[in-house]
Formats: structure tokens, C-alpha cells, sequence
């Protein structure tokens, strides 16, 4: 529960900058505003924030196992509420893969 509800607040976070920087006209990618997360995470929101226009990138932690590892315990962890969300960023996957191999919108 405490991964859906997380994952619920980073979504949330998001539409609001988003909203915020609408409101200040602030260029979705020449703002200054940069959107970032975890290689594997969240893609669904850095394919939409990158449809729309907005800087956003993916990082890949690094280093000893033993100093990695807990990191991304944690970040599984919080982020398992994101599995909601899988076959959602699936049929966006899809969709995508139609639009670059066929030049169309999938469905």
C-alpha cells in the first residue's frame, strides 16, 4: 500500500509542476526544468513528459554491489505501487513501436 501511495504522490508531483509552469510560461524544454528518474521507473511518466515536450532524463546508479544494492531496495520498494500502472505503460509501448515502425498511432 505505502508503494501505491508514493508512487500516487510522485504522479501527483509531476501534474503539478507541470501546472506550475503553464501558469508561470515557463518553455516545457528551454525552461530550466528537468524531470528525472531511475532507469526502469516511471517510464510511463518520462514517455509522457517527453511526448509533451519537457526535459526529462533516465540515471543509472552506480558502484559497489553493497552500496548500490540498498538504494535500489528502497527505490523497488516505493515504486511497486507502480506495477498499477504496468499494462497502462505496455499498451503505451506498443503504441509507440507502432507509430516507429508503421508511422502511425497505435490504439
Amino acid at each position: 500500500e505505502y508503494g501505491k501511495q508514493w508512487y500516487q504522490r510522485r504522479v501527483r508531483g509531476v501534474q503539478y509542476v507541470v501546472e506550475r509552469m503553464r501558469q508561470h510560461d515557463i518553455h516545457p524544454r528551454y525552461g530550466g526544468v528537468y524531470f528525472g528518474q531511475l532507469l526502469g521507473m516511471c517510464d510511463q511518466v518520462t514517455f509522457l513528459l517527453g511526448a509533451g515536450g519537457y526535459s526529462s532524463y533516465k540515471y543509472v546508479p552506480y558502484g559497489p554491489v553493497d552500496a548500490v544494492l540498498p538504494y535500489l531496495s528502497r527505490r523497488a520498494y516505493e515504486n511497486k505501487g507502480m506495477l498499477q500502472g504496468s499494462q497502462k505503460e505496455i499498451d503505451l509501448l506498443k503504441g509507440e513501436l507502432k507509430r516507429r515502425r508503421w508511422g502511425f498511432k497505435g490504439e
